[in-house]
């Protein structure tokens, strides 16, 4: 099933790229990329850090400093994608959203993989 989900993963991330290439070449598309980018970067820590303050009497805080970040930080797109691509006409309404449906899938894997890196440190530490 893992192999299965990436393919899925990965069609349903690639796919508004693929329609939106041109836009996402042009100096408006960088633009969007490096705001997007900041996005889900603020998403992902302060989900991450006000999780603590919140739940610091938690016994477990950190799975849900972790769980609040992974869910703050990917907030999906590929609506807005999807109402954009059928009401206007114009590929650069759609811009910011497939540019993030793409950035909040490969930064949650990423921070997925660091996540699960760290652990097996602390396993094998032990």
């Amino acid at each position: 099933m893992p192999i299965l989900s990436v393919i899925v993963t990965s069609l349903c991330v690639g796919s508004p790229l693929a329609m939106n290439v041109q836009a996402v070449k042009s100096p408006f598309g960088i633009s969007v990329l490096v705001l997007v980018f900041g996005f889900h970067s603020v998403g992902f820590l302060l989900g991450y850090h006000l999780a603590r303050i919140v739940f610091q009497q938690a016994v477990d805080v950190l799975k849900i400093q972790k769980t609040i970040s992974f869910e703050t930080g990917m907030q999906s797109s590929l609506l807005g994608l999807a109402l954009a691509n059928k009401f206007f006409p114009d590929p650069l309404v759609g811009l910011p959203s497939a540019i993030s449906t793409v950035l909040m899938s490969l930064m949650g894997f990423a921070l997925v993989l660091y996540w699960n890196l760290d652990k097996e440190r602390i396993v094998t530490a032990s």
